[in-house]
């Protein structure tokens, strides 16, 4: 079954996910203990945003991203340890690379909450910083809010309307003059980083130039591509989060799309010219993704996901560079 390259499975279904509750102080360090008499659980830096969960009576820690799959992403070790069975394939597609995982759905207790999760694992896929990965949008309880830093003064809340799907996860429908670019956030990686599509239709009405050569990075499931740097003369407002540079997947998902062919000049290259994107070669379908990392999220003093009305809460300072 083949994905997307924006990374998620497709499927032809669609799950809904249930409105549970939970009782979490917001003020407490670590993770607070759920209840299903309540709404909120709260997450904070010191808990390493990692819930306790069991699966088949097992206990396992889930590290909560907003830039998750849909699926509970277990690694490989935990689902054969738990004699997991896929009920079906799936295929990631990581630009041109394609991974092969497995699917069922798995009851997970949370907090003294038992339900029902779509779970994928990948053969190999390792993570050392617990047994899986849960997007908010999979916890109980109404909403979920990781603390990334003490509030400041004057912060800003921006509201945004999200969708939850098989196909591509928790994500917010940009509309950028008229060319929806689906865009994520995620604290699991550091860098903002754009597709090649997506990037080439924000460099062309935000003055986009490069800054520094190509380099490699992990961008998803353990996978690393070339990706460079590029610098906006204008600010990008993603209804009111400022970008102001990101990665570019120069090589992933770009179509036809032509990137820019200036860089910032330096000593040794006067006239700051490279060519990209010119001649003729296959980049793969063009797919507009956004992924905000976690520099740019950390002008942010938390990220909440209310699953009753399926919105992220940003509270940051825009202001601030």
């Amino acid at each position: 079954m083949l994905v997307s390259s924006n990374m998620q499975p497709l499927f032809r279904s669609s799950v809904a996910i249930s409105s549970l509750a939970l009782l979490v102080s917001a003020c407490a360090t670590g993770p607070t203990a759920p209840s299903a008499a309540s709404s909120e659980t709260a997450l904070d830096p010191q808990s390493n945003y990692v819930v306790e969960a069991q699966v088949r009576g097992r206990p396992v820690r889930l590290k909560v991203d907003p830039g998750a799959p849909f699926f509970v992403l277990l690694n490989d070790k935990i689902a054969k340890e738990l004699r997991l069975v896929g009920t079906k394939a799936a295929t990631l597609a990581v630009g041109p690379l394609r991974l092969k995982g497995s699917t069922r759905s798995e009851k997970f207790t949370i907090g003294g909450v038992t339900r029902s999760r779509p779970v994928m694992w990948v053969k190999g896929q390792s993570h050392a910083e617990a047994d899986g990965f849960i997007n908010p949008a999979n916890m109980p309880g109404g909403r979920v809010t990781l603390h990334l830093r003490p509030a400041k003064s004057g912060e800003q809340q921006i509201r945004l309307p999200m969708r939850f799907d098989r196909q591509r996860g928790l994500y917010y429908e940009f509309d950028y003059g008229g060319q929806l670019i689906l865009t994520r956030f995620t604290l699991a990686d550091s860098l903002t980083t754009a597709t090649g599509a997506a990037a080439s239709v924000i460099a062309k009405r935000r003055s986009g130039i490069w800054d520094g050569g190509p380099f490699v990075h992990p961008v998803r499931f353990g996978v690393s591509r070339p990706v460079r740097r590029m610098v906006l003369g204008k600010t990008l407002s993603v209804n009111g989060f400022p970008l102001n540079d990101f990665a570019v997947r120069v090589q992933d998902d770009r179509g036809s799309y032509l990137l820019p062919d200036k860089e910032i000049s330096s000593e040794d290259d006067e006239d700051g010219i490279i060519v990209t994107g010119k001649h003729k070669r296959s980049y793969g379908a063009p797919h507009f993704w956004l992924m905000i990392g976690s520099d740019d999220l950390s002008r942010c003093s938390s990220i909440s996901y209310d699953n009753n009305a399926r919105q992220m809460l940003l509270s940051c300072s825009i202001a601030d560079s």
